[in-house]
C-alpha cells in the first residue's frame, strides 16, 4: 500500500474514532516535542473544537495527510473563522496556520513507561532551555535519543572502562 494512501486512512480513521468516541490512543513517533513528547509516548486524544482549546495546549492537527502533535503558540481570529499557529517544542519555526477543519483534538495524557503524565501550557525554564538545545545543537540530539532508546529497551549505557571492567 502507498504510504500517502496508508497516511490518508489513518487521519480518515482517528478523525472518525474521535467523532463517534470522543477520545483515542496515539502513539508519537516523532521528534519535534521534544523534551515534552519522546518517540513511543502513548497519547490520549480527546475531541475539542477549536473554541475550547487555549494557548499552551498541545494539539492533534492535520496537514496534507500527515499528523501533526504540537503546542499552540496562539489563536486569532480571521474574517469570520479562528485559526491557531502551532510549533513543536523542538522546532525552530512556527507551522502553518491551523483551521478549524484540520484540528482533530487536544492531549490530555501521556503515558510513558507505565505512568500517566498530565501535559502542561507552559514549560519549566529547564523544559525551555532542553528544547533550545535539542533544536539546535544536532549531536545533543543524537546522543539524548541514544541513551532515551538504551533506557526504553533496558539497556544499560555504560563507559567502556566499566564494560572492560566487566567482561574480565
Amino acid at each position: 500500500m502507498d504510504a500517502s494512501i496508508r497516511e490518508a486512512c489513518k487521519y480518515s480513521l482517528a478523525a472518525e474514532v474521535l467523532q463517534s468516541t470522543g477520545e483515542l490512543r496515539f502513539r508519537a513517533s516523532g521528534i519535534s516535542m521534544l523534551p515534552t513528547l519522546w518517540p513511543g509516548d502513548c497519547l490520549t486524544i480527546r475531541a475539542h473544537s477549536i473554541e475550547e482549546v487555549q494557548q499552551g495546549d498541545i494539539v492533534l492537527h492535520a496537514r496534507g495527510g500527515r499528523f501533526f502533535i504540537h503546542r499552540i503558540r496562539r489563536k486569532y481570529p480571521s474574517g469570520e473563522e479562528i485559526l491557531l499557529i502551532t510549533r513543536g517544542d523542538c522546532m525552530a519555526e512556527e507551522d502553518p496556520p491551523v483551521k478549524k477543519g484540520d484540528l482533530l483534538g487536544k492531549v490530555i495524557a501521556i503515558h510513558r513507561h507505565g505512568s500517566r503524565i498530565m501535559p502542561r501550557r507552559k514549560l519549566s525554564r529547564l523544559q525551555l532551555l532542553s528544547a533550545w538545545l535539542l533544536c539546535h545543537w544536532n549531536l545533543l540530539l543524537r546522543a539524548t535519543l541514544r541513551v532515551f532508546t538504551d533506557r526504553a529497551f533496558g539497556w544499560v549505557f555504560l563507559p567502556s572502562e566499566t564494560v572492560e571492567q566487566l567482561k574480565g
